[in-house]
């Protein structure tokens, strides 16, 4: 990157900071792992994993309303970026509208086909996607605990999943990614508690949406990006300060431009930066490295590790609700 970008960012010389270069890396290394383990998760048909479950036919049935309502959300979250994925995005045809495609079924690898059971069985998950979850009429306090509980039981399970295999470590700590990348449920609970803290009554959409949104930014250093800020781990980190009413604004923005362009590095990274050999330095990380590798670096990175069993109260649901409100669009 640029010295006065690096500069910017972490500091020069002797007083530059370890910590936001190390966070970076680890990131940047969590990226291409997502981006390896896609590439190589094969695609099946449907029928594949119902085999696998050995499902008779209201398994079927049931599996055939999952994969409408999954596609139904899937299709209304293209719609939001389609100016970023473009009309020959790999999932930009999902409507099945030509006999050809339907006899062709949908086809999914195995992640798709476990988040699509999440966006059909996890309660909280449904409850956000068709907003039903801001009213209190719809859901109430005593229901909004039990299917934050569900969801808190999930990442249990992933979590003792984790530990049996590489295989598994990759599986879960990828899903986690996704569930958190997709929902900030980690993230907007803190900010709740965070605002109960504090008395904080109204949510500072600014500093969430740059930290859990589709976000574009110009960079001070030359270019523009457009993204989905999902560095779930590292934001955690910054938002006790973000959000205090003790920092001041200008402080406050400081912090907010760096972020910046730390989403502008890792998109650089991502989709610009040249390995020595060819080729983009992601498929060189892609090509050099396995399961194994992308494990033992799991287990080190511990993405886990920003869950916490969730401590409701009245003042944080209410936050929660108001959150959940602000961020995410209209129902289905």
């Amino acid at each position: 990157m640029p010295c006065e970008q690096r500069a910017y960012i972490f500091g020069v010389g002797e007083d530059e900071d370890p910590d936001w270069i190390i966070g970076l890396t680890n990131y940047i290394v969590l990226e291409y792992i997502k981006y390896s383990f896609d590439y190589s998760d094969p695609v099946y048909p449907l029928r594949h994993f119902l085999q696998e479950i050995d499902a008779d036919d209201s398994e079927r049935m049931r599996q055939s309303r999952i994969v409408h309502y999954a596609m139904k959300y899937k299709k209304r979250k293209l719609e939001e970026t389609e100016r970023y994925t473009g009309p020959d995005h790999k999932f930009s045809n999902i409507d099945m509208d030509s006999m050809e495609d339907k006899l062709k079924g949908y086809k999914f690898t195995e992640m798709n086909f476990f988040e699509h059971q999440n966006i059909h069985d996890l309660d909280i998950i449904k409850a956000i996607a068709e907003k039903r979850i801001v009213s209190v009429k719809k859901v109430s306090n005593a229901r909004f605990v039990e299917i934050f509980d569900q969801y808190d039981d999930l990442v249990e399970k992933l979590i003792e999943r984790s530990k049996k295999s590489d295989e598994d470590m990759v599986f879960t700590s990828i899903a986690f990614f996704t569930l958190e990348w997709h929902y900030a449920l980690e993230a907007f609970y803190i900010a709740a508690c965070i605002m109960e803290e504090y008395g904080i009554t109204e949510v500072d959409l600014d500093t969430l949406a740059l930290l859990c949104a589709e976000v574009h930014i110009e960079s001070r250093f030359g270019g523009s990006v457009s993204t989905t800020s999902r560095i779930v781990k590292e934001r955690l980190l910054t938002l006790d300060y973000l959000l205090s009413p003790n920092v001041s604004v200008k402080d406050k923005a400081i912090l907010k431009n760096m972020i910046k362009e730390i989403i502008v590095i890792y998109v650089n990274y991502m989709e610009c930066v040249p390995s020595t050999e060819g080729g983009l330095y992601k498929d060189w990380f892609r090509e050099n490295s396995d399961m194994s590798d992308w494990a033992s670096f799991l287990r080190y990175y511990d993405l886990f590790s920003i869950w916490q069993k969730k401590n409701w109260t009245r003042t944080r649901i209410q936050n929660m609700r108001k959150i959940i409100n602000a961020m995410f669009i209209e129902p289905l």
